[in-house]
């Protein structure tokens, strides 16, 4: 069975390219291999951040790998994470993350790309970008990324991968959408015209409100990590069986 790992990333105006979650599905036998401890949290920015509701470094989550056996299928572990506890995956992770979003390059967004070496394995990534008005240009970039240590099973599963990924950036992106509308909707007076005084030092001052800001926040759902875990199991299944 190829390993694979599917990875959020985002371009961090404070740190450059950085994982938010990764996912890897492994043998309950390796488990404890793959968690990390509670202390290993990193102190980083609001925008590097995983958010648990509960406080813990790792969702887990133990299931059949094949859905469709019932239940009956070889029973694996779903393990999300800041990054892999493997020294050589978080290697791997770290280059890949970054020629995803600073290195390789696409003149259509819209559609996945492909690289990868033996060394480092083989990636699908997917750049998507979300508003904010507290970000540089007003919108701050992400990356979707699925990776393998085999090239032929990755590209075998192509479109799978990409509808995947269309089905994310879209639950994610329409909820941005819904937490910017509310906000403005805030920002109106009470005789119904719009806090023009407001709106226009937001413009004006938008370079110095650059600030770090967690998808948990741009959302406004707590457990937008534990969708994209549950997320992650669905994809990392379908490419498995």
């Amino acid at each position: 069975m190829a390993n694979y790992i599917v990875c959020l990333a985002h371009f961090c105006e404070l740190h450059g390219p950085s994982t938010i979650i990764c996912t890897q599905v492994v043998k309950p036998s390796i488990q404890d291999k793959h968690i990390l401890a509670p202390n290993s949290k990193v102190q980083t920015c609001a925008s590097c951040e995983l958010y648990i509701p509960d406080g813990s470094a790792n969702i887990i989550t133990k299931d059949s790998l094949h859905s469709s056996n019932k239940g009956n299928g070889p029973q694996m572990v779903f393990i999300s994470n800041h990054y892999p506890s493997s020294q050589d995956r978080y290697t791997a992770l770290t280059k890949l993350v970054m020629k995803s979003l600073s290195v390789e390059t696409s003149s259509d967004i819209s559609k996945p790309m492909f690289f990868g070496d033996a060394i480092n394995g083989y990636c699908i990534n997917k750049i998507f970008t979300i508003k904010d008005i507290n970000a540089r240009g007003s919108e701050r970039k992400y990356a979707l990324i699925v990776i393998s240590d085999s090239e032929t099973d990755i590209l075998s599963n192509w479109d799978i991968v990409g509808l995947y990924f269309n089905e994310v950036i879209n639950l994610i992106q329409e909820r941005v959408t819904k937490t910017m509308e509310e906000i403005s909707a805030q920002k109106i007076s009470g005789n119904g015209n719009t806090v023009t005084g407001l709106l226009d030092n937001e413009k004006y001052l938008r370079r110095s409100m650059i600030k770090p800001k967690s998808l948990k926040e741009l959302t406004d759902d707590d457990h937008i990590f534990v969708k994209f875990h549950l997320w992650a199991i669905e994809l990392l299944k379908d490419i498995l069986r």
